[in-house]
């Protein structure tokens, strides 16, 4: 956290600096519906031009609020359909997120942490987009030469304590070709009552227009102490501490023939006395996008190198080394399409044989917001059960299902039955998406959100103990009664609901099974101050309990503080 007041002196500093011009409030314009969403959907290449030599206030103003709305959607539209513990910035789940993961381009080689620790560290810094068991991270666009800041701050028990800091603003030292991004997040605090967590993260995106070609600089560092559940095998280490240090450094130039980009990963990795990691990674990137306006096609190649060094302590008087030096390749693809009022979607990716994934959604509009939809998907993966495993273990997952999809200005409702097949278990599963947003009166509002999944399982081999028992239902959900107010103010009171059923499974360093299922609820008020201020309370831990998901000790009731706030210089 010693950092922070450096970030925040520099971001300071810069916003002064790079003071341009006056504002003038002026009504947000809608922003108009594209018939098939790509990935760099809130990339806002403002009509500069026009503004370079006598910038239009009102212009510039709807230009820039039209990326805030933009961005608020996408950020409030963002949801992964997995059962996802948060509290301030800390993320905890269960299962590991059974996601596939590209940033910029490149795909995520999965190395010391797991998926979930990866969306963590990655908040606030990206715009973000889940679509069919896939999240797709990009750094964002904004070419407006207002500088816009938002911070989150917060202060809670436990040292419950944390500070996301994001930066943007094109026409960098007067150059309308030149834009930049710059986030900082810095967290700590009991998470789960277990162990302290803390990390210091940074991220920085330059970009440069040429004209005939555009060049994309990414810089990214990470410094935390986690505890051991966050790493990838986190179900055999639940009990220890861990350092983990990255440093990420990429280049993309895109142009109308062909993007190419290069990048360059460090990662350090030390869990106490057990083992520790360090990996460098290298990726070539090449891409292309095909669009029309019913169809849109995104399709990539990767060259992957990773040097890679493992060291065992576990035993004082020798230590076991294990190296590695992989190279591969990973060809993706993101397609949709809208023909004879059918939505198609794939979105796929394949290194070989045993690492690979499908996945399929076909959608058809029956009514104005009433649709009927398909998914399947098919997916296999190696990993390692442990850390010093030289040979790798696969597991092969795959779904099918069938539903609807309703999407009103009321509700948003996707209900899905299907069969899960992973290994040693078939599922039959039941799945609900849906969010209400009921106006009571004039002032007065309700949002509703819910997601639930019930599974049954049927295992045909009993004494796999390397199959986790999922348990049959897994529940969240969030009810928000909100008053209106004049000016865009308002007051929101909420509480939020976690729950799983019951299940188990086996550590097999302690031959210990655990058994529990859980139950949590928080609440919250938060008093908005225009669409840019935002003071909240959360009461966190209601009901006292003392257990989370299966592992973790909950720690008591206890209350955090918390500031968001947008500055437009």
């Amino acid at each position: 956290m010693k950092s922070i007041g450096i970030i925040l002196l520099i971001i300071c500093l810069a916003t002064s600096i790079w003071a341009q011009s006056d504002i003038v409030e002026n009504t947000v314009q809608d922003s108009q519906p594209v018939q098939v969403e790509v990935i760099d959907s809130l990339n806002i290449e403002a009509d500069i031009d026009s503004l370079k030599e006598n910038i239009d206030p009102r212009l510039l103003l709807i230009e820039m609020n039209n990326f805030l709305v933009d961005k608020r959607e996408m950020e409030d539209e963002f949801f992964i359909p997995h059962l996802i513990y948060n509290e301030n910035f800390h993320l905890s789940s269960p299962f590991d997120l059974n996601v596939r993961i590209k940033k910029n381009g490149f795909s995520e080689i999965p190395f010391a942490l797991g998926n979930l620790q990866i969306l963590q560290n990655n908040q606030n810094f990206y715009n973000t987009i889940y679509k069919r068991g896939n999240i797709f991270y990009n750094s964002l666009r904004y070419s407006l030469p207002v500088a816009i800041t938002e911070t989150y701050m917060g202060l809670g028990d436990i040292d419950m304590n944390n500070i996301s800091v994001s930066l943007i603003k094109g026409s960098i030292l007067g150059n309308p070709a030149f834009d930049m991004q710059l986030n900082f997040l810095g967290e700590k605090g009991k998470w789960l009552g277990y162990e302290d967590e803390a990390s210091q993260n940074f991220h920085l995106h330059l970009s440069y227009d040429l004209g005939f070609s555009k060049i994309h600089f990414d810089n990214s560092f990470i410094d935390q102490a986690l505890p051991g559940e966050k790493h990838i095998n986190g179900y055999q280490h639940p009990f220890q501490s861990t350092i983990n240090e990255e440093k990420e450094y990429s280049i993309i130039v895109e142009n109308e023939i062909l993007d190419v980009g290069f990048k360059y990963k460090q990662n350090d990795y030390e869990m106490g006395e057990v083992f520790s990691k360090e990996r460098n990674l290298l990726q070539v990137l090449a891409k292309k996008k095909f669009q029309t306006p019913n169809h849109f096609i995104d399709v990539s190649y990767e060259f992957v190198s990773e040097d890679i060094e493992i060291d065992s302590y576990s035993n004082p008087d020798t230590m076991q080394t294990v190296l590695t030096d992989n190279k591969y390749y990973i060809f993706s693809g993101d397609h949709e399409s809208n023909i004879f009022g059918f939505n198609i979607g794939n979105t796929a990716f394949y290194q070989d044989e045993n690492n690979f994934q499908f996945d399929t959604e076909l959608i058809k509009k029956l009514s104005n917001s009433f649709n009927v939809l398909g998914e399947f998907t098919t997916k296999s993966n190696e990993y390692l059960a442990n850390p010093l495993d030289i040979y790798p273990r696969k597991e092969s997952r795959s779904s099918v299902g069938g539903g609807v999809f309703i999407d009103s200005p009321i509700i948003n409702l996707k209900a899905i039955i299907g069969q899960h097949h992973v290994e040693d278990f078939n599922g039959n599963y039941h799945y609900l998406e849906s969010t209400v947003n009921l106006g009571l009166t004039k002032n007065v509002g309700i949002l509703y959100g819910l997601w639930v999944r019930n599974e049954k399982t049927t295992y045909r081999v009993e004494n796999n103990t390397d199959v986790m028992r999922y348990p049959e239902w897994q529940i969240s959900g969030k009810l928000e009664l909100i008053y209106h107010l004049k000016y865009n103010n308002a007051i929101k009171l909420g509480v939020k609901h976690i729950h799983h059923s019951n299940y188990y499974y086996t550590l097999d360093d302690l031959e210990v099974i655990f058994r529990n299922d859980s139950q949590n609820f928080d609440a919250y008020l938060k008093i908005q101050l225009t669409d840019r201020f935002e003071i909240s309370v959360d009461a966190i831990n209601l009901t006292n309990n003392n257990i989370m998901f299966t592992n973790s000790n909950h720690a008591g009731t206890h209350f955090n503080f918390n500031v968001h706030w947008i500055f437009i210089n």
